[in-house]
């Protein structure tokens, strides 16, 4: 356990000191988001996350997203599933000239706590499960001098098991509270 956090904590110390203009860490900014999991045709689940860029790593654009969510829905068998987890992402912004929207793409790795009632034992089964995901495509707009942005995104999440692979389409709103 302890050889992880050094591996990690060596990880971030490189990131903060590779030009020191270009990387840093703090809170830019905090959005929410809400929106659904396409899993299969049968099976749709909803979900509301919050999010913070708190990093950039090597450069500006290339900014770390914290996030937690919570969702609910059913199961392919049909049964009801609620999830509550979290995850870390890298994504890259591409801005546009005037510097009020950007587009951006990348992926991170999420870890998921699902809870689900199991009809024949009426009983609740708890499962952990680790995700990839791959953010196909994002857009955001900033108004009112930047401090306000609407965000929307899609994105492939895989997961090890079949109930926790789906595309993720998202809407929110965010707060930027300054430039890194």
């Amino acid at each position: 356990m302890f050889k992880r956090f050094l591996i990690v904590a060596g990880f971030w110390v490189c990131c903060v000191s590779v030009n020191r203009a270009d990387a840093g860490f703090g809170i830019f900014s905090l959005s929410t988001k809400a929106g659904l999991d396409v899993v299969q045709s049968n099976d749709t689940r909803h979900f509301f996350a919050l999010q913070s860029d708190v990093a950039t790593v090597f450069s500006k654009r290339l900014r770390l997203e914290l996030s937690g969510e919570i969702g609910s829905g059913t199961d392919l068998d049909g049964t009801p599933i609620k999830s509550v987890g979290g995850g870390g992402f890298l994504r890259y912004l591409w801005p546009n000239e005037s510097m009020t929207a950007f587009a951006y793409m990348g992926g991170g790795l999420g870890l998921n706590r699902l809870k689900r009632k199991r009809l024949i034992l009426d009983t609740f089964e708890h499962d952990m499960q680790l995700t990839l995901h791959f953010i196909l495509v994002g857009m955001e707009k900033h108004a009112m001098k930047g401090r306000i942005k609407a965000l929307i995104e899609v994105r492939w999440v895989l997961g090890d098991e079949e109930d926790a692979t789906a595309l993720r389409t998202a809407v929110g709103l965010g707060v930027n509270f300054g430039k890194p």
